[in-house]
């Protein structure tokens, strides 16, 4: 297993949000590129006017000037505090930027996304007339009917044993097929991108082979 990045110690949040790319040949000189208020970051290396830090929610370094960021306790949040870190663009948002998700014995609790970007990894939905339309075209499965999921492989009754969803491509605005609302979410997870399949075949390959070879 790899060593974590950075240690808790180091992190920090961010108030104005800004910063300078760490391979820009002149930091601290232009404009400053604005990644939002109140994002999280961990300290890579403390400099004497600026650091560099690298920010979560854009995946990168960045130098900031020093007394534009302070400790913060990344286990000082959680899914109910106020404000929330979304777990997209690890930023500290008001709760009530966060939508609502589902309740519990302790009450309501909001997504882990804030509104901005649950939107944005959503996408728009298809209509109800594409998808009966797509449904009568493929002779879609109706209720009660014994149905193979085309990912996983599964036989369910449909409607009764897993939900059906018609999948789309987000980018073409197009049904792709029928499948099953788990591997809906899985594809969801995994951005529908083959580098994030491929990543986990091999993170996959590798426990097998470590399995085999313990001693390697």
């Amino acid at each position: 297993m790899s060593a974590p990045l950075y240690k808790r110690d180091a992190c920090v949040v961010l108030p104005a949000g800004r910063g300078w790319p760490v391979d820009n040949s002149r930091p601290g000189r232009g404009a400053a590129i604005d990644f939002g208020a109140n994002s999280v970051g961990y300290v890579h290396q403390r400099g004497q006017g600026r650091s560099q830090i690298f920010v979560v929610g854009e995946q990168r370094l960045f130098y900031v000037n020093n007394d534009e960021f302070q400790p913060f306790n990344p286990l000082s949040v959680g899914p109910r505090s106020d404000p929330k870190l979304c777990l997209s663009c690890a930023r500290l948002k008001p709760l009530s930027e966060f939508p609502l998700n589902q309740n519990n014995l302790r009450g309501p609790i909001t997504r882990p996304r804030c509104q901005q970007c649950y939107t944005a990894e959503s996408g728009k939905p298809l209509s109800a007339k594409t998808i009966r339309e797509f449904r009568q075209r493929v002779n879609a499965p109706e209720k009660g009917d014994l149905w193979r999921c085309p990912i996983c492989r599964k036989i369910s009754i449909a409607e009764v044993t897993a939900k059906l969803v018609v999948d789309h491509d987000q980018e073409r605005r197009k049904p792709r097929g029928i499948i099953c609302d788990s591997c809906n979410t899985g594809l969801g997870q995994f951005k529908n991108g083959d580098d994030h399949i491929q990543s986990a075949l091999e993170y996959l390959n590798e426990y097998e082979a470590r399995q085999d070879n313990p001693g390697a």
